[in-house]
């Protein structure tokens, strides 16, 4: 099968400077195309998701990454970069120049740290619509109590821009260690009508037990997430080298193929890889 991986991360501490890897020492070291490829499973394609460098290293994580592109094992096909959204219209020239820089197609300025209060600021939303504007996808992470917070957001950013197209990463983070499905199954079917959302079905090992989780366990939170959004809005994400904590990318990729077994041919290739394609690589998106 085709696999076209939207959500992956690269990075090199010795380059750049990630402070919060190091209370993650395990992940605290070089993660490359090549020890990718060596994990065993090699996509058609990726999409790299920016991995949260300081501020003032957006550009050279961007060219960073766009080095690694040149000898890489896999093709990368698109770069999600970060952008400080909230600093609202004078992001801009940011951004201008990231639409300029090779296999950039997406903005994305993780919000699962921060209080609720920057979801209804007025300079990020700005900032958020410059960059769909500016025909950027837009990846949101976020966490499952944030999620009604993010339905405000949406409802306004959808009115301001109809045509934006916005991407819920690793299913909005449910609490799955804590069972905590009832909020988030609610949360997340609100969420899937808007029409132009998609969710990347991604992250969940490390939402759960890292050492105990199930595929059977697991499957009724990603089948809830196709459920809702459809097959044809849902995009595979194996969050490597973050799912290295959890179990490792083929485990996480066979629990996934293994959930949606009974969907028509057409459906998993979608789930698997059309959809990636679809959303980053196509259109204004890139």
């Amino acid at each position: 099968m085709t696999l076209v991986d939207s959500h992956l991360h690269l990075w090199d501490p010795r380059r750049l400077d990630y402070a919060w890897l190091r209370d993650v020492p395990q992940l605290n070291h070089a993660h490359l195309p090549e020890h990718f490829a060596a994990q065993g499973e090699i996509p058609n394609a990726a999409i790299v998701v920016q991995a949260d460098c300081a501020e003032n290293q957006v550009l050279d994580e961007v060219n960073w990454i766009n080095q690694q592109a040149a000898h890489s094992p896999f093709p990368i096909a698109g770069i999600v970069a970060w952008a400080p959204l909230e600093k609202g219209e004078s992001v801009i020239p940011l951004l201008h120049q990231l639409r300029a820089m090779p296999r950039v197609v997406g903005i994305r300025r993780s919000l699962q740290n921060e209080p609720l209060a920057l979801f209804y600021d007025a300079h990020y939303r700005a900032g958020l619509l410059a960059a769909a504007e500016a025909g950027f996808v837009l990846d949101l992470c976020v966490r499952a109590q944030q999620l009604p917070a993010v339905y405000h957001l949406l409802s306004w950013l959808f009115t301001q821009q109809p045509t934006a197209r916005v991407v819920l990463d690793h299913m909005g983070k449910p609490d799955v260690a804590h069972n905590g499905r009832d909020a988030w199954q609610n949360a997340l079917a609100t969420l899937a009508s808007f029409p132009s959302l998609y969710c990347k079905i991604s992250g969940l090992p490390t939402e759960a037990d890292w050492q105990t989780w199930q595929d059977e366990q697991l499957a009724p939170w990603i089948q809830h997430a196709i459920a809702c959004f459809g097959a044809g809005r849902c995009l595979f994400g194996g969050d490597w080298p973050v799912i290295n904590l959890a179990g490792g990318y083929s485990r996480w990729k066979q629990c996934v193929e293994k959930a949606i077994t009974d969907l028509p041919a057409c459906d998993k290739h979608a789930i698997m890889a059309g959809n990636t394609r679809e959303v980053y690589l196509s259109g204004s998106g890139g």
